[in-house]
Formats: structure tokens, C-alpha cells, sequence
């Protein structure tokens, strides 16, 4: 089985609605989503995500809660 890669499993936690949004503000934004192997919090604080998960980069996690968080430029 081929390794699931993080853009993969990110749009799978959007599509299983995995990913709760408890508070989105321009500077904050504070979500829990349940993962494969539990729940994280996943927080955006001065400027930083972070995700209380195992990963080292940019987890599917935290990517799920920006897609959902960060305003789209207009083209």
C-alpha cells in the first residue's frame, strides 16, 4: 500500500469532517481535529501554527485548519 502523502490525507480530514474550528480570528485561530491515531489541537499563535501531534513539518493537521482559516486572495 502506497504511503498516504499529507495533501492526501489533508483533503481525507476535510472530506470526513474531521477538523472542528473552535476560534478563527486574523491573528488566532484555536481547532481540534481527530487524526488517524487521536485528537490534536492545532493553534495559530504570534504568527505560528503548531500542532500538538508528532510531526516534525507542517502535519496534515495543520494544513486541514489553514485551508479552512486562511482567507483565499482574490484574483
Amino acid at each position: 500500500m502506497a504511503t498516504e502523502t499529507v495533501a492526501d490525507k489533508t483533503n481525507r480530514l476535510l472530506t470526513d469532517h474531521c477538523v472542528f474550528v473552535r476560534l478563527a480570528l486574523p491573528s488566532h485561530v484555536v481547532a481540534v481535529v481527530h487524526g488517524d491515531n487521536g485528537t490534536y489541537s492545532v493553534d495559530l499563535t504570534a504568527g505560528r501554527w503548531s500542532c500538538t501531534c508528532e510531526a516534525r513539518r507542517t502535519c496534515s493537521h495543520m494544513t486541514a485548519v489553514m485551508r479552512v482559516t486562511t482567507p483565499k486572495e482574490n484574483d
